[in-house]
């Protein structure tokens, strides 16, 4: 069977009725995704296993913890093993050209422009309320700040832009944060227009804060993240893989 036809058969999967019983030899019943609450991965942010994994793991620049630390980053705007993903994905892909729209307060950028090689560059999109003063003073003490072009403008704006200067298929990798963009569906469109073949769209904030859970939520831009990820499961264009890191953290490899 061709790709295209597994992705054509995909049954729209609902949470809900997905924890189906089953049954093992001895008569037990198993369900799928259904944990009492002593057994979930994490209870939040501060849970225990997470920091202890995180203390096994994470590789934070000293500039770029300072800069977490100084812009009072909760992991709601930025989540540091997210970032550190990307960079190494990244850096393994052999990444020259990355576009950052992650609303980091620099973060990200410093985290992508540590990986990259002397000529690489990272296009940073600031939104009108970040004050990028800050992220500037620990560029420079990283070291980076020569590889980063800030453009202060909104998301779909920086992408049109890119598109008209003809940088289509130009980014190794793209960064966006979509959990308040209700035009997500074309800022998915424009992103994936940028990335090379074989290159990364990473889109964060799939779960929106928690609220895409809510199948009838009312809001308008949950409504979109919801009905662009089901989008997303069935496009022959990229493979796809979800982690439930950040703010829920899908990755799309273009084929």
């Amino acid at each position: 069977m061709q790709y295209e036809e597994v992705l054509a058969c995909q049954p729209l999967i609902n949470p809900t009725l997905y924890c189906t019983a089953h049954r093992n030899d001895r008569g037990k019943k198993y369900f799928l995704f259904q944990r009492k609450k002593s057994q979930k991965i994490f209870e939040g942010h501060d849970d225990p296993r997470r920091v202890y994994l995180l203390r096994l793991s994470l590789r934070e620049h000293p500039a770029a913890k300072k800069l977490r630390q100084l812009s009072s980053i909760t992991p709601r705007d930025v989540s540091s093993d997210a970032a550190q993903l990307l960079g190494n994905l990244a850096k393994l892909i052999k990444s020259q050209r990355v576009l950052d729209i992650g609303r980091s307060c620099g973060y990200n950028p410093l985290v992508l422009a540590l990986v990259l090689p002397a000529d690489g560059k990272v296009t940073a999109s600031f939104s009108e309320t970040e004050n990028s003063s800050d992220a500037k003073e620990f560029w420079r003490e990283a070291g980076v700040d020569k590889k980063i072009d800030i453009q202060v403008k909104s998301a779909e704006q920086t992408l049109d832009d890119l598109l008209s200067a003809g940088e289509a298929g130009k980014f190794d990798l793209v960064f966006i944060n979509m959990a308040d963009e209700q035009n997500c569906r074309k800022c998915y469109e424009k992103s994936l227009r940028l990335v090379r073949s074989g290159g990364i769209l990473a889109i964060d904030g799939v779960l929106c804060y928690g609220a895409a859970l809510k199948l009838n939520s009312k809001s308008l831009t949950v409504q979109a993240m919801h009905q662009l990820s089901e989008a997303i499961l069935r496009d022959a264009r990229i493979a796809l893989s979800i982690l439930p890191v950040g703010d829920g953290l899908m990755l799309c490899f273009k084929l």
